[in-house]
């Protein structure tokens, strides 16, 4: 038995399988431009938003740190850069909990501090009552506590150190020539007490007199100019008492501040010479591969440390401004306090970053995706602006124009000499809102196609 039947066979030509290939081929190119047109329009938007998290991340390092930051909005490189400090290390000996006061430690002692470092004694040292619980009563030659350096501690943009001190000050003998309150005479400066310190990297301390001094970089390297080390005149540290000691170094400046006031200081040896003629900061903390100490066997504190805290500078954080974004205005420093907020001693108005979109507004069509085919609507209506304006002109050139003669002699009958003379524009004034503005047009030479306000207020919050 013989069976009949047909099969269908289906399937795709060559010619076919091109085609598809093709209309995919160009569907594909048209979704990579349309997205990469909205891609471009969020620029601002991109820009903006890194900004706020710059300034934030300062304001973050001001609240965890109990520190200053600093935000450098930098118009002429078109950047902003946040500066602020992180806590590295600190000890407040409350594991010496338990012990009687005035009772010596044992030698090889060891105590931890916030993250787990361990501090070894070196030298005798009794408990006693601190700031705040137990303190460190230092109380013979080379008594101090030893820590592994750690590369955290490795500060190089700079690096803050903290301490409570109850400080013995040396009896003075009175001799010709000295002053007894201290000064540049009283041989009690030539005492150095160590508070704490990286030798040849930082140190703070005290000098006999009750002067506050801060060492930054290694003595040997003095000639290279990465080395100084600063004092404040005369004895300002009130002995037999807490006092809160602060110092800090950010790669500009020096401050140092006892019990929350900064006090001036001259670089050692500079007494009597003038500032113009002062030895230069390092350029950053160089790298020690000393130990950590508190106090120092050969410059052993004189009395009572507690509540010690160590910061280092954090690597800034950095917004490099894309193409066609700018910053508008003048550079301006950002200070930010302890808690967060604005430093009332450098502003007492709301700071605004300005970020502009700059260009030309056929560009901006293009990006969003409006441009049409050949003239496009704000090209047609500046054509025939120009046009009705130059057969304004020319009509008023052959015959005159007796009520715009009338209406300038009207507009400048009651004007002051300081108004704006004919022809000049009027200022654009610059929107001080958060968030995103549009319209603004030519501002000092720019055109701004849209502007993005960031503000911080005064309470530190940023907007925008």
């Amino acid at each position: 038995m013989v069976r009949s039947g047909s099969r269908t066979t289906s399937g795709v030509t060559l010619i076919e399988l091109l085609v598809v290939l093709s209309i995919l081929s160009s569907l594909l190119a048209m979704s990579v431009t349309v997205f990469r047109s909205f891609g471009d329009a969020q620029t601002l938007e991109i820009t903006a938003s890194r900004v706020s998290t710059t300034v934030r991340a300062a304001r973050n390092w001001s609240i965890s740190s109990g520190m200053p930051s600093r935000v450098l909005v930098d118009c002429e490189l078109q950047k902003v850069t946040a500066f602020g400090f992180q806590l590295v290390a600190a000890w407040d000996f409350e594991d010496f909990e338990g012990l009687s006061d005035e009772q010596f430690l044992d030698r090889g002692t060891v105590t931890v501090g916030a993250y787990r470092q361990r501090a070894e004694l070196v030298g005798q040292v009794k408990s006693c009552p601190g700031s705040i619980g137990k303190g460190a009563l230092f109380v013979d030659d080379g008594a101090a506590f030893r820590a592994r350096n750690l590369p955290s501690y490795q500060g190089s943009n700079g690096v803050s150190v903290e301490a409570w001190v109850n400080f013995w000050k040396p009896p003075w003998q009175a001799r010709d020539g000295i002053e007894p309150d201290g000064g540049i005479s009283d041989p009690r400066r030539e005492m150095r007490l160590a508070v704490l310190g990286i030798p040849h990297a930082f140190e703070l301390g005290l000098l006999g007199d009750g002067a506050v001094y801060m060492e930054i970089g290694d003595s040997e390297r003095a000639i290279e100019g990465e080395y100084i080390r600063v004092q404040t005149e005369g004895a300002i540290v009130i002995p037999d008492r807490w006092v809160h000691l602060r110092a800090t170094f950010d790669g500009t400046q020096i401050v140092l501040e006892v019990d929350g006031v900064e006090h001036e200081w001259v670089p050692e040896r500079y007494e009597l010479i003038a500032k113009a003629q002062w030895p230069p900061l390092p350029s950053a903390v160089p790298h020690s591969d000393s130990e950590l100490w508190i106090s120092h066997p050969d410059r052993f504190f004189l009395g009572a440390i507690d509540q010690i805290v160590l910061r280092v500078a954090t690597s800034p954080a950095v917004v490099e401004l894309p193409v066609g974004i700018e910053l508008l205005g003048p550079s301006t420093l950002i200070h930010l306090d302890s808690r967060g907020a604005l430093d009332p001693l450098h502003h007492n108005l709301p700071v605004v970053i300005h970020i502009a979109e700059v260009g030309d507004f056929s560009e901006a069509e293009i990006a969003d995706g409006t441009a049409v085919a050949g003239e496009g609507f704000r090209e047609r209506m500046e054509r025939e602006r120009r046009e009705r304006q130059h057969r304004d002109e020319s009509i008023e050139q052959a015959f005159g124009d007796p009520i715009a003669d009338l209406m300038n002699h009207l507009e400048s009958w009651n004007s002051e000499p300081s108004e704006l003379q004919e022809g000049e524009d009027l200022p654009v004034q610059i929107p001080l809102a958060p968030g995103i503005h549009f319209g603004l047009g030519d501002v000092d030479g720019t055109t701004v196609l849209r502007l993005h306000n960031v503000v911080i207020d005064l309470t530190g919050a940023i907007r925008g």
